[in-house]
């Protein structure tokens, strides 16, 4: 869990080296793959600023020249515009995401993606992902989890969104800016995004209201992709062994290393609901997720959910494609 007591940082790039641009957006974008073609006729010039935090962070950025590449957005929720046209998302894929003059999207999240870039000055708001999972999870009711952000939104739900950023923005620019005001502020924008592009099902993880083993969950939650025991729960806790599962079953849950299993179960089906088959395997996304054995991951996942793991992989295939199940492809837990 983050402090209270996050201090802002404020950062400025300029010039009109080519490399040093390339240079500066790898690194912001965590990527070896920022490609910048032909300059404008006025020469290549660059910039970029940037002020935030470990939760959110504003940025503005302008390159006189088209460019391309890969952008890898890790554990980040991104919403961005652009003041002119000629953007595209997912560039590389079937349905690529078109960025309109002056209307935010939401980046893809959870995989690296391509960009085509014309010039213009790009916007972006980026959301450290266990704070934004987190102020879902409280306006659901939910646990926090992985975000499922439409890319698009509603034009009529525009105009209240672009309110909010605008009233905020003194704020997220300002690294001097009260504590306590630019908290206020990163939730108030956090939950205008999700109110926007926000379209996560309910996780289907019974989880407690409160208490201890709520918090216990919320951090089995957070770290359901590592390997985990009942000991790694009591350490995060300060609760016995005996303590934990007493406590687990007064709340009637499911013992630790079960709700372990659920939350993996439930990440493992919105992945590959997710998917795009061409690149993505039951058997990579199963393995992320702690699941070796493959035949007994498939049975359990089937006995939970009602289909195979590759049946929820090729869905939108289905969907998109109008195939019928038994016309679309089929894969095993291996491929």
């Amino acid at each position: 869990m983050h402090s209270d007591t996050r201090t802002p940082t404020a950062t400025e790039h300029h010039g009109t080296v080519v490399e040093d641009a390339v240079d500066l957006f790898e690194g912001v974008y965590s990527t070896h793959d920022i490609n910048i073609g032909q300059a404008v006729a006025d020469g290549f010039s660059y910039r970029y600023r940037a002020v935030g935090d470990e939760r959110v962070t504003t940025a503005t950025s302008a390159v006189a020249a088209h460019r391309w590449g890969t952008i890898n957005p890790g554990r980040q929720y991104t919403l961005a515009w652009a003041t002119g046209p000629g953007m595209v998302l997912d560039a590389d894929r079937r349905d690529p995401i078109t960025m309109h003059p002056n209307v935010p999207v939401a980046y893809p999240a959870g995989r690296p993606f391509t960009f085509d870039a014309a010039p213009a000055v790009q916007h972006v708001i980026r959301f450290d992902a266990d704070f934004l999972e987190s102020v879902s999870a409280a306006l659901r009711g939910d646990l926090p989890g992985p975000l499922d952000l439409r890319t698009t939104a509603d034009p009529d739900a525009l105009p209240a969104l672009r309110r909010t950023i605008a009233g905020a923005a003194g704020t997220l620019w300002d690294p001097r800016a009260a504590p306590p005001l630019r908290e206020a502020q990163h939730r108030r924008i956090a939950e205008a995004v999700l109110e926007v592009f926000d379209q996560t099902p309910p996780s289907g993880i019974a989880a407690a209201g409160h208490g201890a083993v709520r918090a216990a969950q919320e951090w089995i939650v957070a770290n359901a992709r590592r390997p985990l025991t009942t000991a790694d729960v009591c350490r995060a806790t300060g609760l016995s062994a005996r303590g934990l599962q007493a406590a687990f079953h007064r709340a009637g849950a499911a013992s630790p290393m079960q709700f372990l299993r659920d939350v993996r179960l439930h990440r493992v089906h919105a992945a590959l609901e997710a998917g795009d088959p061409s690149t993505t395997t039951v058997a990579e996304v199963a393995r992320a997720w702690g699941f070796a054995h493959l035949g007994r991951f498939a049975g359990t996942y089937a006995g939970t959910f009602g289909e195979r793991p590759s049946d929820t992989l090729h869905r939108r295939v289905r969907r998109e494609t109008g195939q019928s199940p038994s016309s679309a492809p089929t894969a095993s837990t291996t491929t």
